[in-house]
């Protein structure tokens, strides 16, 4: 990664997004058009999309006035427009087109690793390729979280860490099945928004109490952990299913549910392969390495080809596909380190074995 992927602010929420907006003034313009672009090509009602935006950022303003400060530090520090700031930090772009995120995340621990240590990995996988960026966060409490985002943008993060010990990240779930109702965009967030249990949690049981109380309009798959527990959670609209992990070391999901209890919202298969075959070749992989999982391996992992040109873990956009790869991050929780590409992985990836 180059310098200017990686951005270390300090300070108060407003100052924090000064320095976001001086320090990826041309990524945050990229990411800017980009959206505006793709929101565009889609043909929807723009009056009606500015709208439901607007009243999402109302919502923000009164239940995460921080965030709304950070928002206009950015367009100050970047000197765009407040409202193109909050056009890519609403993120009513992922409910175009039946929505359009997509990931694949993987949790390795203990008896599952060569080594005993935690990694947490996700690929990020989008329809609109916004810029990814690395944001490092010192809050005046003596707080530090490490994110990866688009640039410009600090709602929704992919994945983080904090200096308590806590890692996050998520997948998002898509079906028809799942009921949605848009007139609740003044009252709730669209998504779990993983920023604020990193900034207000320091454990995955207070990760839980949080969600609890979070009013959400779509549901989300979520891992969480620290250095005594994980659990993978799978969020919907108004409910949610905790499992901890067992023993075994190993959680992962793309964008399906695998609990009983929500598996009856899930798409069929001949709507949404993509997650299904992801899944089952991502748990046959990390078989093959039980017990002795290291580091590259996961990066490998999430590198994979196989199925292409539509339904592989590693995605590039092609002709029957526009969904690609934007980033792949590891965490090391014991080393609280994060590893990011901030590209597909197999492009980054470089490895000589000497024997």
């Amino acid at each position: 990664m180059g310098e200017k992927t990686i951005t270390i602010v300090h300070g108060s929420p407003y100052e924090q997004g000064v320095q976001q907006g001086q320090a990826l003034v041309d990524l945050i313009a990229d990411n800017i058009k980009t959206l505006r672009e793709n929101v565009e090509k889609c043909g929807c009602n723009m009056e009606r999309y500015v709208l439901f935006m607007d009243k999402n950022a109302a919502f923000l303003q009164r239940e995460c006035p921080d965030q709304i400060e950070e928002i206009k530090g950015i367009a100050d520090g970047s000197g765009m427009k407040y409202e193109d700031i909050l056009f890519i930090n609403i993120p009513t772009y992922f409910m175009l087109q039946y929505f359009s995120q997509e990931c694949s995340m993987i949790l390795a621990r203990g008896k599952a690793t060569a080594d005993g240590e935690t990694y947490l990995i996700k690929n990020r996988d989008m329809r609109i390729p916004l810029q990814q960026v690395v944001i490092e966060r010192h809050y005046d409490n003596g707080k530090i979280i490490s994110e990866v985002n688009g640039a410009g943008i600090i709602t929704y993060p992919g994945i983080g860490i904090n200096s308590d010990g806590l890692a996050l990240t998520t997948t998002g779930f898509w079906s028809k099945k799942a009921h949605i109702e848009l007139d609740e965009v003044e009252k709730r967030h669209i998504f779990v928004n993983i920023h604020l249990p990193l900034t207000r949690c320091r454990s995955v049981m207070e990760v839980i109490a949080h969600l609890e109380n979070l009013p959400r309009m779509n549901g989300l798959n979520i891992i969480a952990v620290d250095k005594d527990d994980a659990a993978l959670i799978e969020t919907t609209r108004n409910d949610m299913t905790v499992v901890h992990d067992d023993g075994s070391g190993i959680m992962f999901r793309t964008n399906h549910y695998l609990f009983e209890k929500n598996v009856c919202l899930n798409p069929d298969f001949s709507e949404y392969p993509s997650t299904f075959m992801r899944f089952k070749r991502i748990n046959e992989l990390l078989a093959q390495r039980l017990g002795k999982i290291r580091f590259q391996d996961l990066f490998r992992i999430l590198s994979d080809h196989e199925n292409e040109p539509v339904n592989s873990i590693c995605r590039h956009p092609n002709a029957l596909s526009v969904v690609e790869t934007v980033s792949t991050t590891l965490v090391e929780l014991e080393d609280k380190e994060l590893w990011t590409t901030l590209d597909n992985p197999c492009l980054c990836l470089r490895r000589s074995c000497l024997f």
